[in-house]
């Protein structure tokens, strides 16, 4: 499965780097796991912006695309299949002082709790949710990104 997180943010360039390089952690993880035929890529988009951007970006509804597409933005030919997408809002204010070890508890609270929208998506039907949210909840616990 393809994994990943897009960041929508107003943080350092360093807390972009340390949620940058998570992301990249969790894509390896992920990497030759399979829950089902129904989602080969998931995708979380991590919204954290001044209180005066809030207004241009809003926390989106989780979006599931089935089978193969290719959309064009900007120019750029960009090809999913089985795809979700989800969005998840942290509150500027209480992560911008925050260092790294809090900040990616955060961030990974964030995304477990958002990650429950999966069992949500009517045409996601052959998705084992419950391996996949025990086999990421585990690794966080593991890697001490989650507290018990």
């Amino acid at each position: 499965m393809t994994f990943g997180i897009a960041q929508y943010t107003n943080l350092t360039q360093e807390q972009n780097s340390w949620i940058n390089d998570l992301s990249i952690e969790f894509k390896s993880f992920f990497e030759n796991r399979n829950y089902g035929k129904d989602l080969n890529e998931l995708y979380f988009g991590l919204i954290t912006v001044k209180p005066e951007f809030e207004q241009f970006f809003k926390k989106k509804r989780p979006v599931y695309r089935p089978g193969e597409r290719t959309s064009s933005i900007d120019g750029i030919e960009i090809k999913s299949n089985n795809c979700a997408e989800i969005s998840c809002k942290l509150d500027f204010g209480e992560v911008s002082e925050l260092e790294k070890a809090e900040l990616i508890e955060k961030v990974c609270g964030e995304i477990i709790v958002e990650s429950d929208c999966l069992t949500r998506l009517s045409k996601l039907k052959e998705f084992d949710f419950k391996s996949f949210k025990s086999d990421f909840e585990n690794y966080m616990i593991e890697k001490k990104y989650l507290k018990k």
